[in-house]
């Protein structure tokens, strides 16, 4: 029996017999499994019968369709445990089909437990696509000829001193591919940890494979051997080349893109160096495996997700992005952190803000007050956030909205939501979350507000929870507004009068920015968004970031406090008069 399992992104699982010589995918109402979502062609994509094999073919569908990270041009064979990704749709094949058993497996001498060689079966793929490139050369048996594999040895393909060597590259690939199929547990995505079983396993069989080579001729003896072998074994069982650079103190930025060198920024005292290492990954497989298992440790892996964003080792913050995407290659950048920033007093240390700002963005959370934060794209806004997050009494009930539902992971008591959906999950987001709400919420966190929960974040600010804190990419106050007001809706003329809403409804807009003087970040500004009486909107400046002339920045109030303020000093007294004493020197 063969069947093609369905995983729907937001939905559920379904399983369909493949019955016959075809079975093809599509919107239209001829296909055996109909996928109506406007991402999925009329005719999208078949599994065929051919030569003993199941092979899947795009029909030249508008998004493309993706095996296991690989666009598909030509047909290619389908294993077991191949995914298949089609608009939002992950397809596999499972069954006892021998069409998609494992790879064909070969003999291999491999040293046995009491040293002397055995014979063992592992399985060893012939032919590792690369991205433009020709399929590497299959594996050239002891005792074979030229003519029996077509392999050519000569020197012509073993590149100059300084130039990449793609033919080393995809026989490292080749070597990583082969032991990652036979010792699964290697995957981060099938284990959390290496045992130490398999870590040994690992290495006999890369030592076994390059021998192998090395007999069969496919390996020149001016070929580092021992320098290729810890290759791949790093990039297997440790992270690769990303160890030793995150080890580095004066690192401050690590972007690694694919198989290419891979390229740092230092900070020293004369400044922000940028430095083109001569380190890099065998390929983009290597690159998956280091970004999958720093995920994996940190408790943000998610199956099937493309987007790799969480803290990591060494005061490292990751942003990820693995295939299948708009992007050709797996791209990593790793940025490490001066601190936590657990707290806005971090930030102030690091002149982001002033002590006076930190003091009023704490009064607003504290009293459950409606903030919003509109971030350029430079700027670190996850760390900004985790910083307004410390601030947040432990006492109140918080819903915290993130892509991997890792904010606010400190206080087991919150509400964690996960923004990027996986197979398994059986309730769309915004169902979840209204739910939640109607329950009764004192915060609602939404970081890097999107579509799936802006109806929700706007719920909110309309009182279904006491208070907000949101964050958004936007490039000033006026732009963040409607930005939200457009997440929120699909008619364009409502945007306008949602505008005036948030408006009426936002206590604090804080702008984040690139500093004033060049900094990483910075709070440029707090804003009061006002209504006038014509239903205008006055963005009434809070507190200004400055360029001095000595160049250096500073903080500086306007002389105006904010609406809600006024409302706690008149009904309470829960705020210090120091805060405004301040604000009056200043202006």
């Amino acid at each position: 029996m063969l069947r093609v399992v369905v995983h729907e992104k937001g939905g559920r699982t379904q399983r369909f017999p493949f019955e016959g010589g075809q079975f093809a995918v599509g919107r239209e109402e001829d296909n055996d499994l109909v996928l109506d979502r406007v991402n999925i062609s009329k005719h999208h994509l078949r599994f065929r019968r051919h030569e003993g094999r199941v092979e899947v073919l795009d029909l030249g569908s508008t998004n493309g369709t993706y095996v296991n990270g690989r666009k598909v041009v030509q047909p290619r064979a389908m294993r077991r445990s191949d995914r298949v990704y089609v608009g939002d749709y992950i397809l596999m094949l499972e069954g006892d089909d021998p069409a998609i058993a494992p790879v064909e497996r070969a003999e291999l001498m491999m040293p046995g437990a009491d040293g002397l060689p055995t014979a063992r079966r592992v399985a060893v793929p012939a032919t590792l696509p690369d991205a433009g490139e020709a399929l590497a050369p299959p594996l050239k048996r002891a005792g074979s000829t030229d003519a029996d594999v077509g392999v050519t040895t000569s020197a012509r393909r073993v590149a100059p001193a300084g130039v990449e060597s793609t033919y080393l590259d995809r026989i490292a690939n080749r070597i990583l591919q082969t032991v990652l199929g036979n010792v699964h547990r290697l995957d981060p995505v099938q284990a959390p940890d290496i045992e130490d079983q398999d870590r040994r396993e690992a290495l006999v069989l890369i030592e076994s494979l390059v021998s192998d080579m090395l007999q069969g001729g496919e390996l020149e003896d001016g070929i580092n051997v021992d320098a290729l072998k810890t290759q791949v074994a790093r990039e297997l069982l440790e992270r690769g080349p990303l160890d030793e650079l995150m080890a580095d103190p004066s690192i401050r930025e690590i972007q690694v893109v694919g198989g290419g060198p891979i390229r740092v920024v230092r900070h020293s005292t004369h400044g922000r160096g940028v430095e083109l290492t001569n380190r890099r990954f065998s390929g983009d497989k290597g690159l998956i495996l280091a970004m999958q298992r720093l995920a994996r440790k940190w408790g943000f892996l998610i199956e099937g997700s493309p987007i790799l964003e969480g803290k990591v080792d060494a005061g490292f913050a990751m942003y990820g992005v693995l295939p299948p995407t708009q992007l050709r290659t797996p791209v990593l950048n790793l940025r490490r952190n001066q601190t936590d920033a657990n707290n806005l007093t971090s930030l102030v240390q690091e002149n982001v803000l002033s002590v006076e700002m930190a003091e009023l963005l704490r009064l607003a959370i504290r009293n459950c007050r409606r903030v919003l934060i509109c971030a350029s794209g430079a700027t670190n806004l996850d760390r900004f956030m985790g910083a307004l997050v410390g601030e947040i009494p432990e006492t109140l009930r918080v819903v915290c909205i993130s892509d991997t539902g890792r904010l606010g992971r400190r206080d087991t008591g919150w509400i964690q939501v996960r923004r990027i959906t996986d197979p398994a999950d059986a309730l769309p987001l915004s169902d979840a979350l209204g739910v939640v709400l109607r329950g009764g919420v004192d915060m609602v966190v939404s970081q890097r507000c999107r579509q799936e929960d802006a109806a929700a974040v706007m719920d909110a600010f309309a009182g279904a929870a006491q208070g907000a804190i949101v964050s958004l990419w936007g490039i000033d106050s006026a732009h963040g507004l409607w930005r939200l007001a457009g997440l929120s809706t699909v008619a364009s003329g409502a945007i306008e009068a949602l505008t005036i809403s948030l408006a009426r409804s936002v206590d604090l807009l804080i702008r984040l920015s690139v500093g004033v003087n060049g900094e990483t970040m910075q709070v440029i500004e707090i804003i009061e968004p006002r209504v006038t009486e014509a239903n205008g909107l006055l963005h009434q400046p809070i507190f200004q970031a400055l360029a001095s002339d000595d160049g250096s920045t500073v903080f500086q109030a306007t002389g105006e406090s904010p609406s809600f303020v006024r409302e706690l000093e008149a009904s309470a007294g829960r705020i210090s008069p120091a805060l405004f004493e301040v604000l009056a020197d200043d202006a």
